[in-house]
């Protein structure tokens, strides 16, 4: 009896053991279960958190990278030939009109759009009524006048006739005139458009824009000794038109004398670059006194207006003046290269 209820107790004892190793067995594979569960809804939740950040961001579209845009170009001119009422004009309308005498002179063409100016300014040829070639501020104009192209013409044959010269010098004395000319009443313009500021004669300032401009933008084409050509027949100009007898109102006048004017022409010529032009002093066209300042006169006058233009230089140009220098004895170097350089046929 005793051996029976030892065995009971021992069996239910062991069946306890069992049992509870059982039950713990089966709690720790639930809660591994539970575990993994969570894991896993957790892991969806967290994705799907994610997947719902990304679809409330907006897309991001690349946008190829803008190139730069060009810099600006200067104020561009304008050009007019108004048709003469005189018939004895007609001819220099044609030649004006037909080859675009203003547009393509050639220090015109270097400076057109190289500035930024308030106001374009308008090159104009017409019938004046008398020889004459002026800046009118109101209308913003260069006026060249038939008549002074007829007179100039007049005066180029004389020469041809006096001196024996070739039958193009009449034509080439003309051109290098209304180049002068022009250039003379441009630098009026500037003045008044870009508000420049002038000690002394604004007659003597803008002579000396003329001459530096058609030093340092002469043509491609053109030779030194062309360009003196041109700058000894715009100052044979002066001296045509003076009379040698003067009163109060010459001295008086806001032109300095014919004389004064033509020397000082030759003194900027000459000191541009006294090796190439020393024949000027040699032949006694420039006298010897003279001469000896003209390359730091030359010098200031082309640094001057240097100075004075560069800040009103469009953006697509601007540059130092240093590397403006370069750039004007890289183009007489070209110049000289081109138009000198003998070739082989």
């Amino acid at each position: 009896m005793k051996q029976r209820i030892r065995n009971f107790l021992l069996t239910l004892a062991f069946g306890l053991v069992v049992g509870a190793f059982g039950y713990s067995q089966l709690t720790a594979r639930q809660h591994a279960r539970d575990l993994a569960a969570a894991r896993a809804e957790g892991r969806a939740a967290a994705e799907k958190a994610l997947a719902d950040e990304m679809a409330a961001l907006k897309p991001v579209v690349l946008k190829p990278v803008a190139s730069e845009r060009p810099k600006a170009d200067g104020t561009r001119f304008a050009y007019e030939y108004v048709k003469p009422k005189t018939p004895e004009l007609e001819p220099f309308y044609a030649l004006a009109s037909k080859e675009d005498m203003l547009r393509q002179l050639p220090e015109i063409k270097a400076i057109d759009g190289l500035l930024v100016l308030p106001k374009p300014i308008k090159f104009v040829a017409a019938e004046c009524r008398e020889p004459d070639a002026f800046y009118s501020p109101e209308r913003g104009e260069v006026v060249m006048c038939y008549e002074t192209m007829k007179v100039l013409l007049e005066r180029g044959e004389e020469l041809t006739r006096e001196h024996g010269l070739d039958e193009d010098h009449a034509r080439r004395y003309l051109v290098a005139n209304v180049r002068f000319i022009v250039l003379h009443e441009t630098g009026h313009a500037l003045i008044d458009l870009l508000d420049i500021p002038v000690t002394g004669r604004e007659e003597d300032a803008v002579d000396q824009l003329a001459t530096t401009l058609m030093l340092r933008f002469a043509g491609k084409d053109e030779s030194s000794g062309a360009v003196a050509e041109n700058l000894r027949m715009a100052s044979n100009w002066f001296l045509v038109r003076s009379t040698g007898a003067y009163n109060l109102d010459a001295y008086a006048d806001e032109h300095a004398l014919g004389e004064q004017r033509y020397f000082n022409l030759q003194c900027l010529l000459y000191g541009s670059d006294p090796v190439r032009y020393v024949g000027l002093v040699a032949d006694g066209t420039l006298p010897e006194a003279r001469a000896k300042m003209c390359p730091a006169e030359a010098h200031r006058v082309s640094k001057a207006w240097l100075r004075l233009l560069l800040p009103h230089v469009a953006p697509k140009y601007e540059m130092t003046e240093e590397k403006a220098n370069q750039a004007f004895e890289r183009r007489q170097r070209e110049r000289n290269r081109d138009a000198e350089v003998p070739y082989v046929r």
